[in-house]
């Protein structure tokens, strides 16, 4: 695996941000969302970053709850870019991010895959993801005990 520094970005890192629209996808990061996403305390993007690229990212929302588990992290999306896939940034990327979870008090987080994305789900499982019995249709949720 190449050097890489995994953390959770700030509005501070808006220009390497920008720069998501051509690593993954047009059109993913609109400059105006990206400041009132990044200004919200509860708003999360973590990155794997490699040369000032980010090559490997996680963004969500932590959730207060009413009962005594704790918060919990919901993780709308992970991606890591396809020349940098295999190579265990997304393991190592989704280690550091369930870290900084238990750092700042959140003690779970969940997520869903598609079921035909054999990719992610395998590394759901191999972070220790449990599959939620709400899992339906063509999504299996997974959620992790920080």
């Amino acid at each position: 695996m190449q050097a890489v520094c995994c953390r959770r970005l700030t509005i501070d890192d808006m220009e390497l941000i920008l720069r998501m629209n051509q690593t993954f996808r047009e059109g993913m990061i609109c400059c105006k969302n990206a400041e009132v996403f990044l200004k919200n305390p509860r708003n999360w993007l973590y990155a794997a970053v490699c040369r000032e690229e980010i090559v490997g990212f996680a963004y969500g929302y932590a959730l207060e709850r009413l009962d005594s588990k704790g918060n919990m992290l919901y993780i709308n999306e992970v991606g890591v870019a396809e020349s940098f896939q295999r190579q265990g940034i997304g393991f190592h990327m989704m280690e550091c991010l369930m870290q900084c979870c238990r750092e700042e008090g959140i003690t779970r987080c969940f997520l869903a895959a598609h079921q035909n994305n054999s990719g992610a789900n395998a590394l759901y499982r191999k972070l220790g993801g449990e599959v939620s019995p709400d899992s339906l249709g063509q999504d299996t949720c997974y959620y992790f005990r920080l």
